[in-house]
């Protein structure tokens, strides 16, 4: 046996361990969204009459003129009474101070606006923000969301529950015909959606997404706020949520968010997140000191961007055990044959969602085998010391489809 062979071997069943693992989650959630689907959610909860926490609003702003008045709109018109709105404008060159002020002044006892003159982040914007927030719950919100106006009354009855510290909401894709690449973004949907759903009916970590994300205030003061440094603030915190024991819930809803319509832009976007989910297990080194199942789920999530590297290797290595004559380690062909048996799952699920949507089962292999690329792309970097810096992803305000 020579090492090519005991590596190969070694990486497939790595990948095959880290895919079974996952595999019960996105069964359990994919038979949630059935449910879901079919109206029979038992824990849609309705909002009662005698508990409306104040909601502090916040909304990170730079060079947002596109959207951000869309939005500004959709809050004013949120159906909750008890609720601010915090506008943290981050050093915009465009008109999005003019925009903020007018709606200042149209709604002085709703809506206030803060400024920094320096940029450093969406991270510190909000962090920003939050400490002049006077609600119970901290809302975050990206000014390219769309929101309903019931949004806020399918969320917050879930703080009823005193266990629950956080919750994040769907979000689904509202430029999907714009390009072959935001067709790539609703898969994502899908998948997230999936896995979200069964993560939170496992109740392990439901990790918080960035946008359509509420957080008690008083859990966000004992976290210590979101990580200023961090690529992507929201997986950051999570973890520390997860060490701490604190329970998220997830929430599926009509929630949208614009996704990137160029390639480049898609790639920088996802540079971003990769690396940002290995930032933040090496910032939570200690994570699996304290042992149990939202800890080990939040460790065998965040290791997602080394698996897309190694499920690459391992995919081609099953592919190739499976076609070739039978070798000195037959368990490989076996293995090889059961991995490639589930990847197939994920496709069915979406196409059992709607049968129109087989023809973009290509896009699923095409958006994995991009994301490999640019997971290898970042972590090599990584290793040969080149820095990683927050971007902001631009919006153009472009919406192909009604989320209803």
């Amino acid at each position: 046996m020579d090492i090519v062979s005991i590596t190969l071997t070694i990486i497939v069943l790595i990948s095959s361990l880290w895919l079974f693992y996952n595999t019960p989650a996105f069964i359990v959630g994919f038979g949630q969204w059935i449910k879901k689907r079919r109206n029979e959610d038992p824990e849609t909860l309705d909002p009662p009459d005698d508990y409306q926490p104040k909601v502090s609003i916040i909304v990170p702003a730079k060079n947002e003129e596109k959207v951000i008045e869309r939005l500004l709109n959709a809050l004013v018109n949120l159906d909750y009474p008890q609720k601010e709105i915090i506008l943290i404008e981050d050093g915009s060159t465009d008109n999005t101070p003019q925009i903020c002020q007018k709606w200042v002044k149209k709604h002085p006892s709703l809506i206030k606006c803060l400024h920094s003159s320096t940029s450093n982040g969406k991270p510190s914007a909000i962090n920003y923000a939050a400490k002049e927030a006077t609600g119970e719950i901290i809302a975050v919100y990206d000014a390219d969301t769309i929101l309903e106006p019931t949004t806020l009354n399918k969320i917050i009855p879930h703080f009823q529950d005193p266990n629950v510290a956080a919750v994040q909401g769907e979000l689904r894709t509202v430029n999907p015909d714009e390009s072959l690449i935001t067709r790539l973004s609703v898969i994502n949907d899908f998948v997230v959606n999936i896995q979200q759903l069964g993560k939170d009916k496992l109740n392990i970590f439901v990790p918080l997404l960035g946008t359509n994300q509420y957080i008690r205030r008083n859990v966000l003061e004992e976290v210590g706020y979101w990580d200023s440094e961090a690529l992507s603030e929201d997986t950051e915190i999570s973890v520390r949520l997860a060490k701490r024991g604190h329970k998220v819930k997830y929430v599926p809803g009509n929630t949208g968010v614009e996704a990137p319509a160029k390639l480049r832009i898609f790639l920088f976007q996802r540079m971003k997140w990769l690396r940002g989910y290995t930032q933040a297990i090496m910032k939570n080194k200690d994570t699996l000191k304290t042992l149990n199942s939202k800890t080990l789920d939040a460790f065998l999530t965040l290791i997602f961007p080394i698996m897309l590297i190694l499920g690459l290797i391992g995919y081609v290595g099953a592919l190739y055990s499976i076609v070739q004559a039978p070798t000195t380690i037959p368990i490989l062909q076996i293995i090889g044959v059961a991995l490639l048996t589930i990847n197939l799952l994920t496709p069915i699920m979406f196409v059992s969602k709607n049968p129109k949507n087989a023809v973009y089962v290509p896009l699923f292999y095409l958006d994995w085998f991009l994301l490999a690329l640019v997971s290898l792309y970042v972590h090599t970097r990584a290793l040969l010391g080149k820095p990683q810096k927050w971007t902001k992803t631009p919006k153009s305000g472009h919406v192909t489809v009604n989320i209803d």
